[in-house]
């Protein structure tokens, strides 16, 4: 299961339900202070990460042959898109809507036709029938006319999608022969970056590493000749041809790929192999895309395949705003003096970090973690049981509220959920209190250094 936006609206109207349940005598004027600072940012977190997320819209551009449907293919972990073995076997870009059903999510994957090419694709002939506006940059011998053509059509079609993402697929044994293509497209991304005032990240896909040295010296690891020609190949990419400064994606398996600091347009070059039964460095870059995506297309990218290393940094986020907005609860000018008044916002946060960890949205989410917990609940239980039942798990003496014991207590909370939702781990939420305190002193330190300078 997964985070459904319906499922996660009942939970929220539950959830303002028991607030209503929980402050029927209090002071109406606490109570609205109450909605304005704590439950609306609340959900208004929620809104942003949830009804607010969208597929994500990844672009492919590169010569046909070179491996852009095998990449969408095992990119989406299933069948999507045909692969040709010679000839091109797309003329226009061809946009790919990948749903995935149990997981509520879809990507949005176009693909490109090829760079330079000199056959047409194999149902060139219909599309032109169909589409003589559309294909009337190709001369008489199939090609696109010159390099201003092809950095124009490519121009187009990516303001046309908006892609959050571009990646350059390339075949890695032809990485030497291939510098125009790189040299063309580094120019048209930094004009079109310009042009659209923000900036798409570019990722180089170097495909088919598989073929480098002996094809069947597979695994790649287990032949030090052929590591030894992709460190070459990936040196060769970003010192000669891009002239760029690089670090390694992975400290302890250089070969993953280098992540590139200093250039307009590229910020990536990702070795992979997509044959299917040959899978290599794909999770590197999934997770590399991951953190390149707006915040409102990851959820939908992360949940599709039940990413776990970008679900949990989407949890540990949410924990950390979720407790912060807890905290304000010390800045009140009226008096609050019962902890259960925070517990709607922690229960909303339990359930929704269970969702991510790709269980199911709802009551019995939450009492799955209050059970782990050590605390019993009965069958037939409603949210306002198990609000007094919460407040056990909260470290502190008494129930007086101050914004550090609402924050902590919070952060504490969420992060137990974490550790046993994630990890299968129970863990008692004081013991991320000196984490949570951490975290409060390095912010302290960032905002007072940004006024000294």
């Amino acid at each position: 299961m997964a985070i459904n936006k319906q499922k996660t609206k009942e939970i929220i109207e539950e959830i303002d339900q028991l607030f209503n349940q929980l402050v029927g005598n209090i002071n109406p004027s606490i109570k609205v202070w109450i909605e304005k600072n704590l439950l609306g940012p609340a959900f208004e977190e929620i809104k942003k990460l949830i009804e607010d997320s969208r597929p994500p819209k990844m672009f492919l551009i590169g010569r046909s042959g070179h491996g852009k449907s095998s990449l969408i293919n095992a990119l989406a972990n299933k069948h999507v898109a045909e692969v040709g073995d010679v000839k091109p076997t797309t003329y226009q870009s061809i946009p790919y809507l990948i749903k995935f059903e149990e997981s509520y999510s879809s990507w949005e994957i176009i693909d490109s036709r090829g760079l330079f090419e000199s056959t047409s694709p194999n149902s060139l002939s219909n599309i032109i029938n169909d589409n003589i506006e559309e294909n009337k940059k190709i001369n008489k011998n199939n090609h696109i006319s010159s390099k201003n053509d092809i950095e124009q059509i490519l121009t187009e079609e990516i303001i046309k999608y908006k892609p959050d993402i571009i990646m350059h697929v390339i075949s890695a044994p032809e990485t030497r022969n291939l510098s125009n293509d790189l040299s063309l497209v580094s120019k048209m991304m930094t004009k079109l970056n310009k042009t659209l005032g923000y900036k798409i990240p570019l990722i180089i896909v170097l495909t088919k590493v598989d073929t480098l040295e002996n094809p069947r010296h597979w695994p790649l690891e287990n032949y030090p000749a052929k590591v030894g020609i992709l460190k070459e190949i990936l040196d060769y990419t970003s010192d000669e041809i891009l002239t760029v400064s690089k670090t390694p994606i992975d400290l302890n398996e250089l070969i993953k790929g280098y992540e590139i600091k200093d250039s307009e347009d590229i910020t990536a070059i990702i070795p992979v192999c997509s044959l299917k039964d040959d899978i290599w460095n794909i999770e590197t870059l999934i997770d590399f895309i991951g953190q390149k995506l707006p915040e409102n297309a990851v959820l939908e990218f992360a949940q599709a395949q039940k990413r776990k290393k970008l679900l949990r940094k989407l949890s540990s986020s949410l924990i950390i705003r979720f407790s912060s907005i807890a905290g304000i609860v010390g800045l009140s000018p009226l008096p609050i003096s019962d902890i259960i008044i925070l517990t709607p916002m922690q229960i909303l946060l339990v359930t929704l970090i269970g969702g991510l960890s790709c269980r199911k949205i709802s009551k019995e989410t939450f009492l799955e973690f209050l059970s782990a917990s050590g605390i019993t609940v009965a069958s037939g239980f409603t949210f306002r049981a198990v609000a007094h039942q919460l407040v056990k798990l909260i470290p502190i003496a008494g129930s007086v509220i101050s914004g550090t014991i609402a924050s902590s207590g919070t952060y504490g909370i969420g992060k137990a959920a974490e550790a046993y939702f994630f990890d299968g781990k129970i863990k008692k939420p004081i013991q991320y209190k000196d984490e949570w305190q951490e975290y409060q002193n390095n912010i302290k330190q960032i905002e007072n250094s940004k006024k000294l300078v």
